[in-house]
């Protein structure tokens, strides 16, 4: 079974392509820098090391030492800039942004998602045609790593019955790097508070939320189609009363 949740561009198999010809510890440097310049608390590195802006460094990790695969942003592991890391991987420039874009792209849209594990595995083996198994298993890891506070919060006994009590939105710009300043991409935050006090926010490009627009819209029109329904039927009885 194959899920609608990522588009494949003919923009992002070439992305996919420079992806599936890195080196292993190339693909984890600049997986999780992308990642750390996505959402840079997620690795919960301290506050000095906390990466919030393009140009700032990422640490690598060692495949064969599996305690880094836990700890992705160890000190004791050698840094890049992003100028470095242009290097280290060794590509033209424009390969090299569009390597970076194809990453943001793969780790956004699969954060919209709560799937099983092995139908993503599966996802990004036959979907995205990623070759190494090796490389699976890192976007992997570092989704679980994700998505699991979520789910613990989920089965909070304080989600039980918990409500949208209030929703707003606002407009950011999105800079891809100092090395294409030009080019910035809108996005929309969509703020939500719930009956419990929680806050939810939502980042979406325009391609994401007029996706986002159009499920509500099918889903007001089986909403209108089954009022439409019992309308008739509550009708019927009050018809037949004198």
């Amino acid at each position: 079974m194959s899920i609608n949740w990522i588009k494949i561009t003919d923009r992002a198999r070439e992305g996919i392509k420079i992806i599936n010809a890195l080196p292993y510890d190339t693909f984890n440097t600049v997986l999780l820098y992308t990642h750390r310049q996505m959402s840079p608390s997620a690795t919960g590195a301290p506050a000095a090391n906390a990466t919030s802006t393009v140009g700032t460094s990422v640490t690598t990790t060692e495949r064969a030492d599996s305690s880094t695969d836990d700890n992705p942003t160890s000190s004791s592991e050698p840094e890049y800039t992003l100028e470095e890391l242009e290097r280290l991987v060794g590509v033209p420039r424009a390969d090299f942004l569009l390597l970076i874009k194809t990453f943001s792209y793969i780790l956004r849209r699969i954060s919209t998602f709560i799937i099983k594990p092995s139908l993503l595995q599966r996802e990004l083996r036959e979907k995205l045609q990623l070759e190494d198994e090796a490389k699976i298993d890192a976007i992997l890891r570092l989704w679980v790593r994700e998505t699991n506070p979520i789910m613990n919060n989920l089965a909070s006994k304080r989600y039980e019955s918990n409500v949208i009590e209030d929703a707003a939105w606002k407009l950011n710009m999105e800079i891809s790097s100092h090395c294409q300043q030009r080019e910035k991409t809108p996005l929309t935050v969509l703020q939500m508070k719930t009956g419990a006090g929680e806050d939810i926010n939502i980042e979406m490009n325009h391609a994401e939320l007029l996706e986002l627009y159009n499920q509500f819209e099918n889903i007001q029109g089986e909403l209108d189609a089954m009022l439409a329904m019992k309308a008739p039927e509550a009708a019927a009885p009050a018809a037949n009363n004198p």
